[in-house]
């Protein structure tokens, strides 16, 4: 059975617009993880694109998409042997420059969220230098895009998944991009960074690319 999702939040004449807009679609996002990310999310999201509404109740849909991308992103990565090297072993997801985005990962993992047995964790930067390759996975905000080169040369030689949201971020080496395009955020891939730092991306995160730079003709 084909499943259709209506991704504008309503309003509900109990709740005010901002509320209503939030409650739907934290249910909806809920709804969306509990299914397979290539076919629903990839779809919705990444293929697709998931309009960025700016009316008042429907800002937050931005910031929760971001976050539910950092989410699944791990899902499709595979990072070297003995970077996780127990079963247990953390899943660290740094986020500098977006408290939204860090709230609202935070709540999605608050249950006790696990990727292939590994929990993932969250933590929040508030100053470069907080900064550690002992991060699988690091988000930097647009608002920190003046940092932005001088966070990926940190990070360089290490095996980190930097993900951005700036028109140049893989021009300076970052490896997965969320832009807007067209009140859509789009996803783009690096593969020459993914390379360096010896990450390997699933093929079926890149086909539903908007822009992957270093792929095999």
């Amino acid at each position: 059975m084909k499943r259709i999702f209506n991704l504008q939040p309503v309003a509900d004449g109990c709740l005010s617009r901002r509320a209503a807009g939030s409650a739907v679609w934290r249910r909806l996002v809920n709804r969306l993880l509990a299914y397979s990310f290539p076919v629903v999310v990839a779809g919705a999201c990444l293929l697709g694109g998931v309009r960025t509404a700016r009316a008042e109740g429907e800002v937050v849909l931005d910031y929760q998409v971001k976050a539910a991308y950092l989410l699944n992103f791990p899902k499709y990565v595979d990072w070297p042997a003995g970077t996780l090297a127990e079963t247990n072993s953390p899943i660290t997801v740094a986020i500098f420059g977006d408290s939204d985005v860090a709230g609202e990962f935070g709540k999605m993992i608050e249950a006790g969220k696990r990727i292939g047995g590994h929990p993932l964790v969250l933590k929040r930067i508030s100053k470069e230098e907080e900064i550690t390759k002992d991060c699988q996975i690091v988000f930097i905000a647009i608002s920190e895009r003046a940092r932005m080169q001088s966070i990926l040369d940190r990070l360089k030689d290490s095996n980190v998944l930097t993900v951005g949201e700036s028109d140049d971020f893989l021009a300076s080496g970052g490896v997965i991009n969320l832009v807007h395009r067209d009140r859509k955020i789009r996803l783009q891939v690096n593969l020459v960074s993914a390379e360096k730092a010896h990450l390997k991306i699933s093929s079926r995160l890149l086909v539903v690319a908007e822009v992957v730079k270093g792929k095999p003709e």
